[in-house]
């Protein structure tokens, strides 16, 4: 990254005249995984807060790769801190995003504590850092055991082909279906609905053998803007009864406010819209909380629920569903769960609120994941072993649908 340090001096010192009380917020960078710390994640990060400050405020990315925002009165305190929640949604991999307020923010409040920012600046102009070609060590290292190394990256110009292949692709040998059940104690799996989603890996094989869709983040997201709108598309042309009620598409924030939503609309009966979930991403949620919060009381006052997909143990503590106003909240099952409950108070009390009957725990592979989530009240299950225990019992049949995209 380019070093701003005299840039950042500068503003300060340009701003110190102004009536305007100045607040800087210190994002720790330094402190994350040099492998997560990716340059195209870092300019993101950087890019969104500048969208939002305007010309009230900037931010700087030091040699060190700390991120230093400066903020006048005209921004809102809450707008800056839901910015902050997301950046570290982009680092769930690592485990100090977990406590992130505590390890990785630090505030001053300018002119009172213009010394301390002054010796901060200074302190990591100073301090050693990693060279690229060490970051580039690590990330060579760390590659391999999240993609396949005989995959080749996903350019802007395959995006393009991609894109427009999808307008005449053919989902149904890529369907996969998966339940998500209500289970209470010891009883068996009571089907709420059937998930039916289409395979990304598959998808890609399809359209581009030996290439990996989301191994290029920022241009996945692109991708599944027009998959969105080929599968809202799929279903309202769906005559079959397969999609009447109780399904769940899985959407960006974008989508809903498209055009191509309210053609989905217009499709959909009235009295099937409230059956209908749509799960948003959380790291898509606080990349633009004010659209959200629009989509979120368009889609409600149509009639449909919402979802806030997405979450693991490292981005529980960040996420209030009563305060974003979700009708529900899909928490990702691992290993590291339980022990993470045990020994962190707040987080177990994260779980706790997110309310009866509106947490659902996925990827539950194996009966210890059921046993220690019943601990906690959820009732809504989805997974493999849930699929087991729901072929043992033959009077179980599909009840409503959902077609959701699978990463």
């Amino acid at each position: 990254m380019i070093d701003q340090e005299e840039q950042l001096r500068s503003y300060l010192s340009a701003s110190s005249s102004s009536k305007k009380g100045l607040t800087v917020l210190q994002l720790k960078m330094s402190l994350i995984n040099a492998a997560l710390r990716e340059d195209g994640v870092i300019m993101k990060i950087i890019s969104s807060f500048h969208d939002t400050l305007g010309f009230h405020g900037q931010a700087f990315c030091l040699k060190n790769d700390d991120i230093f925002v400066v903020y006048d009165s005209g921004i809102n305190d809450n707008t800056i801190k839901a910015l902050a929640i997301r950046t570290w949604l982009y680092f769930s991999g690592d485990p100090q995003t977990a406590k992130a307020k505590e390890l990785l923010e630090r505030y001053y409040h300018l002119p009172q504590e213009t010394e301390m920012v002054t010796y901060e600046i200074a302190r990591i102009r100073n301090s050693p850092v990693r060279t690229i070609q060490e970051k580039e060590k690590i990330r060579k290292f760390v590659a391999p055991m999240v993609h396949d190394k005989n995959n080749q990256p996903f350019t802007p110009d395959m995006l393009a082909r991609v894109s427009k292949a999808l307008q005449n692709t053919d989902f149904s040998n890529m369907v996969r279906r998966q339940s998500v059940c209500i289970i209470l104690d010891n009883t068996t799996p009571q089907p709420l609905f059937e998930e039916v989603f289409v395979s990304i890996t598959d998808l890609s094989e399809s359209i581009l053998p030996g290439v990996s869709l989301t191994a290029t983040p920022w241009l996945f997201q692109d991708l599944t803007e027009t998959l969105d709108k080929r599968v809202l598309d799929n279903v309202s042309k769906h005559d079959d009864g397969a999609f009447t009620h109780g399904f769940s598409l899985n959407l960006n924030i974008s989508t809903i406010l498209s055009e191509e939503f309210h053609k989905f609309n217009d499709n959909i009966r009235a009295n099937f819209k409230s059956t209908i979930v749509f799960e948003l991403q959380s790291i898509d949620i606080f990349n633009d909380l004010n659209s959200y919060l629009i989509a979120r009381n368009y889609a409600q006052n149509l009639g449909y629920k919402i979802c806030i997909d997405g979450v693991t143990v490292n981005t529980l503590k960040f996420i209030d569903r009563k305060r974003l106003g979700a009708d529900y909240l899909k928490l990702m099952w691992s290993p590291e769960l339980p022990l993470a409950l045990q020994n962190d108070e707040e987080l177990k009390n994260n779980l706790l609120n997110i309310g009866a009957n509106r947490a659902i725990l996925c990827r539950v592979d194996n009966e210890e994941a059921l046993q220690i989530a019943k601990e906690y009240d959820i009732t809504l299950f989805q997974g493999r072993y849930i699929q087991y225990l729901l072929s043992k019992d033959p009077r179980n049949r599909r009840v409503g649908t959902t077609l959701l995209r699978k990463r």
